[in-house]
């Protein structure tokens, strides 16, 4: 069966600290609607936003709510490697199932291939390799994609290039080569092209909001049922557009304040976008997304 993750927000009091009731209607609502993991501290969950004592919090929050319900997947990005691997050090004692590492931005001559390797190596659980070029512009060859799928402790690939080429490239070279690894659609707009084609699953940011049109998008795909298929992703793209904005003017404000609008968060605030993007007018464009698709979202 497909797999599917939601890329959480992390839902934020109004001074900036953890709203942990939040996070855990967030995540009981994201389990009832059958998704097969969360991923905390990835882009959507504002991780270059926090202090370390905020992110220690935040897997341990995690950690206590999910309790192997689902598979809780947790972010390691830094701005250097060093600091990726002092995560995997102080995370270690927590309860959770994998690690999920995006290579930092290219302010060093490192190897990337190396970089991942040493990481994987490091690791005393399995890890998630988030492939995202306009995060950090870095591209890997297929042949350096390669190096990193025969490691062991690689699991999957989050592929947020929205590169349709890689994408169809990594199934070969995984068909070709044997390759165990899990190769995860990472952008909403993609996912049924992504699925239909073969892949194994889907980790999207739009996940703590729509949690049960992926989850049944994903068994449409599983089905065969291509028009099915279809027409959810067309729904999943209209809620993308009505909650972020066409031009994605509210990405992180405008998914929590739809959660605030749903009684799951507190407030809307984010560290990662100016608040004085959530206009009224957006507002109301999101509390008539919200009406619109209500029957598709819970």
């Amino acid at each position: 069966m497909k797999k599917v993750f939601s890329a959480t927000v992390t839902p934020l009091r109004a001074d900036g600290s953890l709203d942990k009731q939040g996070l855990g209607r967030i995540f009981e609502r994201n389990i009832c609607h059958g998704v097969d993991g969360i991923f905390i501290l990835g882009s959507m969950g504002e991780w270059g936003s926090f202090s370390d004592a905020f992110k220690l919090e935040l897997v341990e929050e995690s950690a206590k709510i999910i309790a192997g319900r689902t598979e809780l997947l947790v972010g390691i990005n830094a701005t250097g490697l060093g600091l990726s691997l002092e995560h995997i050090r102080r995370y270690r004692g927590f309860e959770f199932d994998s690690y999920v590492f995006m290579l930092p931005g290219r302010t060093s001559t490192l190897d990337p291939v190396k970089s991942v390797l040493s990481v994987l190596d490091a690791a005393e659980r399995p890890v998630y390799y988030y492939h995202c070029p306009p995060n950090n512009n870095v591209n890997l060859t297929l042949d350096q994609f390669a190096r990193i799928m025969e490691h062991p402790n690689l699991k999957g690939i989050k592929n947020s290039s929205s590169n349709m080429w890689l994408r169809r490239e990594l199934l070969l070279l995984k068909l070709d080569r044997g390759f165990n690894t899990l190769l995860l659609e990472g952008q909403e707009w993609a996912a049924d092209e992504a699925l239909l084609t073969g892949n194994d699953g889907m980790v999207c940011g739009m996940g703590a909001l729509a949690s049960k049109v992926m989850v049944n998008l994903a068994r449409a795909a599983d089905a065969g049922n291509l028009a099915e298929t279809v027409r959810l992703q067309n729904v999943l793209i209209r809620i993308f557009h009505g909650i972020y904005g066409v031009g994605l003017e509210n990405v992180w404000n405008g998914q929590k304040y739809a959660l605030c609008c749903l009684g799951l968060a507190e407030s809307p605030f984010t560290l990662a976008q100016e608040m004085d993007s959530l206009t009224d007018a957006r507002k109301r464009e999101i509390e008539q997304c919200l009406a619109e698709f209500k029957n598709e979202l819970d």
